[in-house]
C-alpha cells in the first residue's frame, strides 16, 4: 500500500484490538493489511449479492 493512500482513525474495544492482533500475527498480516482484506471482502460480498437481487 501506498503512504499517499487516505488514512482513517476509528475506535476499536481494547479486547477486541487485542484479539485481533493475535489473529494477524498468526495470518503474518499487518493490521492495515488484515483490515482492507476484511473490507475488499465484504465489499465483493455485497457486489455479488446485489447482482444475484
Amino acid at each position: 500500500m501506498a503512504r499517499q493512500d487516505p488514512q482513517i482513525n476509528v475506535r476499536i474495544p481494547e479486547k477486541t484490538l487485542e484479539r485481533f492482533k493475535e489473529e494477524t500475527q498468526k495470518d503474518r498480516r499487518t493490521i492495515t493489511a488484515q483490515v482492507n482484506m476484511i473490507i475488499e471482502e465484504w465489499l465483493d460480498r455485497r457486489a455479488k449479492k446485489a447482482v444475484q437481487s
